[in-house]
């Protein structure tokens, strides 16, 4: 193989569709029965072969919690090509990537991203997605339909190759420029807001480990489980408190005082 290339490629739908556990079952060849939760983003690299070369791609696994538009908007910027996972026992989450993740991706992504959907947990009884539904109603929003189980297996690997082979081909650059990583531009008026841009800025490009980032929120009193409901000001500045802190102590200056700047453009806007 004579050619190496990246892709940044994304993960999208709604929270428990399993892409996060698609994505372990992928990069490692594990499940767990346990419910993922990811919390801002997780990246994950793999290369596969593609016509005599290897595409590496650099996953983006998301939360699927809604209104934290900054950790979305980082995610999909100049990104290269997507899966849009969909539980086949909640009919619902189908819709929702047709009508909220796949807008907001086809506007920041590359021209032309492929995105493959991936119905998922086939594996169970319970399905509200027949595949007739799915073909009729979803097939004119996506490239190409694989139905999968993260739990045994099924398509898993074919559906990420791929991706890895409708990438290959695409004309863009995958880099994404530091200036254009947090949007200090809008208005940051309420804690949910501040806190989708902390969670962004950490778990993308402030280098903060998935498990320090996780660690931080329990210390604030926050349970990932429930970001989707409504976050104070005070654990939301005292998570904030405890970033810039772990920044500091680890010697990462340049990325507390990004911290700082988001906290104090919150008190300024709000």
């Amino acid at each position: 193989m004579n050619e190496d290339i990246k892709r940044k490629v994304n993960l999208l739908g709604e929270s428990a569709v399993g892409k996060t556990s698609l994505i372990l079952r992928f990069v490692k060849d594990v499940f767990g029965e346990e419910y993922l939760k990811t919390v801002g983003t997780n990246v994950y690299t793999k290369k596969v072969p593609v016509t005599g070369s290897e595409v590496k791609l650099v996953i983006y696994d998301i939360m699927g919690d809604s209104g934290f538009d900054s950790v979305r908007n980082m995610a999909f910027e100049k990104s290269t090509g997507a899966i849009a996972v969909a539980d086949c026992t909640r009919e619902e989450t189908l819709y929702k990537l047709i009508d909220d993740w796949l807008p907001k991706y086809r506007k920041l992504a590359a021209d032309n991203a492929p995105v493959t959907l991936a119905v998922n947990k086939v594996d169970l009884e319970d399905q509200e997605l027949t595949r007739e539904e799915v073909g009729d109603n979803a097939s004119q929003y996506f490239d190409n339909i694989f139905f999968t189980s993260a739990k045994t297996g099924e398509n898993v690997e074919d559906v990420f190759k791929e991706l890895g082979f409708r990438t290959r081909y695409l004309q863009c650059s995958p880099e994404t420029h530091e200036e254009n990583i947090v949007a200090m531009h809008r208005t940051i008026d309420e804690p949910k807001k501040l806190m989708s841009d902390l969670l962004a800025y950490g778990s993308q490009f402030g280098d903060m480990p998935f498990l320090t980032l996780d660690k931080l929120l329990h210390q604030s009193g926050i349970d990932k489980f429930s970001l989707d409901e409504e976050i104070t000001e005070k654990k939301t500045l005292e998570f904030g408190d405890r970033m810039i802190e772990w920044y500091e102590e680890n010697d990462y200056s340049k990325f507390a005082f990004t911290v700082k700047k988001l906290i104090e453009k919150y008190k300024k806007d709000s």
